[in-house]
């Protein structure tokens, strides 16, 4: 009887209470969702955005002649069947909109290398209003872009928040999962991932062309991405610091239990800090090893094992096709034979098929787990990428009228199934499998991975697709199916586990396999 009436006091303790809600939204309102709205807000106008570019380039020409080759390229009116094919005929043009593109990503890459020492020198909540002092630097230049008719500052501020992003956003997902109990860590790991969607779902629709995707207001569109950022900034004194930040880091055991306290709305959180001093006490006794470096990580064989299992699930997140359809999706839909207002529709319901299967993913993860979602995941988007190679093809080579409707409806089938495991389950593995003290290292490295991988992709798609066509989408597939096998073969399954238990299992697979 009392067993049970303990069971029933632990579980009503790791219910989501509105102090948990509260501080989750806000920490990733202003990371997450001004990710997925910076990501996505020239997707929609991108062709208003080509075309301001190709006229700013057409007045430093200075061209006069109208039968010069580069009139014809910058300054020459172009039909919609020429502006649908302009990248593909102007290499520089082409060439600065990828820059323009996949800057965000580069910026992500180069600051995620300072993540380690900024949580470690400021914590979790002062490394997010540093970076989001960087974030607004790079919303104020994007607004003077097209009144100085120069598309540089359009890639440095992009650059700007892209560096601030790829701090934020680690910050932000180690904040979230170290605030969560262990049975809502899965179902809060999916946070982030949803408040990115909502940030596209918001930039996509800002950005139709009958509200501000068009040739006039496509700036007032970049103008707003710094709101949810400052929302964030006001919103976070209210929010307490991460209890384990406190406990296992700062040793401010009283703070600690404050704070989950707040969060946990409840004075009984001994079990949680019962859980946090025996992690302490196994970092004590030289269990694990204390105060990982960036590049320490490599330097242990334990840890290089957990890196191998959470590198390979995020390898094949951004190797699932998933960047190029975040960065090109309109233009893909246009290729696919939709007009513009079409191709803008189809990405809407696109983000829409990705928030409502997000919201599944969340009910979903502490019941599955982590291994089945993933591999549900990977199957579904092998299946969904292939269809979509099949119908490009009819549709292209083949001029078969319906097939672009199966275009659209394979990419929403893909899209399903990559929402389902592989849009969250890569980011929240770390902060789960990790110890304590090598988890910022960690989380720094899934930062790394993730933009060094959407360089790859956002920068090489344009030029891949064009030598092998519909083909290109073939390497997302093998991509894919390799991935898989190695989840199949190495990944444990924790749901539900304490980060001390998960470091039990972890080392007796370890050991298994040495």
């Amino acid at each position: 009887m009392e067993g049970k009436e303990a069971m029933t006091s632990v579980n009503k303790h790791q219910r989501p209470t509105s102090s948990l809600i509260f501080s989750a939204l806000v920490a990733t309102l202003g990371s997450w969702y001004a990710a997925g709205y910076i990501n996505v807000a020239l997707n929609v106008p991108q062709a208003y955005i080509v075309s301001w570019i190709r006229h700013v380039e057409c007045n430093r020409e200075s061209v006069q002649e109208n039968h010069t080759e580069s009139y014809k390229l910058w300054c020459s009116p172009l039909t919609d069947e020429e502006e649908s094919f302009i990248l593909r005929d102007n290499i520089k043009l082409s060439t600065i909109w990828s820059v323009v593109n996949s800057i965000v990503a580069a910026g992500v890459f180069l600051s995620t290398f300072s993540c380690t020492c900024l949580i470690k020198r400021f914590g979790l909540k002062g490394t997010m209003y540093i970076t989001s002092v960087i974030y607004l630097m790079g919303c104020f230049l994007a607004t003077l872009t097209s009144a100085v008719h120069v598309y540089e500052l359009l890639i440095v501020s992009r650059f700007l928040c892209g560096l601030s992003e790829g701090v934020i956003a680690v910050a932000a997902v180690m904040y979230v999962s170290e605030i969560t109990p262990a049975k809502l860590r899965g179902a809060f790991g999916t946070l982030p991932m949803i408040m990115l969607v909502l940030g596209m779902l918001t930039a996509n629709t800002l950005g139709l062309p009958m509200i501000l995707g068009n040739e006039s207001r496509w700036p007032i569109l970049l103008a707003l991405q710094g709101i949810p950022v400052v929302l964030m900034c006001v919103c976070l004194p209210f929010c307490p610091d991460s209890p384990r930040q406190l406990f296992l880091v700062k040793g401010d055991k009283e703070s600690a239990e404050k704070a989950l306290i707040w969060l946990r709305r409840t004075t009984e959180v001994q079990d949680e800090l019962a859980a946090m001093q025996r992690e302490q006490n196994m970092l004590e006794k030289g269990k694990s090893v204390p105060d990982i470096s960036l590049f320490g990580i490599f330097k242990d064989a334990y840890l290089r094992y957990i890196f191998g299992i959470c590198a390979v699930p995020m390898f094949v997140k951004q190797f699932s096709g998933y960047v190029c359809i975040l960065y090109y999706s309109t233009s893909i839909f246009r290729q696919a034979g939709l007009d513009h207002l079409y191709s803008a529709y189809a990405s809407l319901a696109m983000w829409l098929v990705y928030l409502t299967f997000s919201l599944i993913s969340m009910s979903l993860v502490d019941r599955l787990g982590r291994r089945i979602m993933l591999l549900i995941s990977h199957t579904g988007m092998m299946v969904g990428m292939t269809l979509f190679t099949i119908f490009m093809l009819l549709s292209g080579q083949y001029a078969v009228e319906w097939a672009k409707f199966g275009c659209i409806a394979s990419i929403f089938f893909w899209m399903a199934f990559y929402t389902t495991g592989s849009s969250s389950v890569p980011w929240f593995l770390p902060s789960e499998l990790f110890p304590q003290e090598a988890r910022a290292a960690a989380m720094t490295w899934t930062s790394i991975l993730y933009s060094g991988f959407s360089v790859t992709t956002s920068l090489t798609f344009p030029l891949v697709v064009f030598v092998l066509e519909e083909y290109t989408f073939l390497i997302f597939v093998a991509a894919i199916a390799l991935g898989t096998v190695y989840v199949l073969w190495k990944l444990p399954e924790t749901k539900g586990m304490a980060i001390d238990e998960i470091q039990v299992l972890l080392r007796h697979r370890f050991k298994g396999s040495a």
